[in-house]
């Protein structure tokens, strides 16, 4: 990895909802925020298979996948929780190990430091 990734970390952050037009408001107000340099908003839903009040539940969902740095994880955890129609929304975010040079210079130079 280049030296920038030593100094600011990218970290790609999921989360769900069966709620579409919420997860793009979700992810406008992150981008226009400067929370985060991308946010994508899957347009198919997945089947989310869960354990939920001790039952098995089965839902569609759709996928917003979140480009961001480190720093700025628990901002980003807030305005989910705060526009999230969920009681319990995944929050997942995992550090990017390998990225290209020119997309890492534009996320970080994407986001407000």
């Amino acid at each position: 990895m280049n030296d920038m990734a030593n100094q600011v970390r990218p970290i790609v952050i999921t989360t769900t909802s069966d709620n579409r037009e919420k997860l793009l408001e979700l992810a406008t107000k992150l981008v226009e925020d400067g929370l985060v340099a991308c946010a994508q908003v899957a347009s198919t839903p997945i089947t989310s298979i869960y354990q939920w009040e001790g039952k098995t539940e089965t839902s569609e969902e759709f996928v917003l996948t979140i480009k961001t740095i480190e720093r700025h994880f628990k901002a980003v955890e807030k305005t989910i929780h705060e526009l999230h129609n969920y009681d319990v929304p995944q929050i997942v975010a995992v550090e990017v190990v390998e990225i290209g040079t020119e997309y890492q210079k534009w996320l970080v130079g994407s986001v407000t430091n």
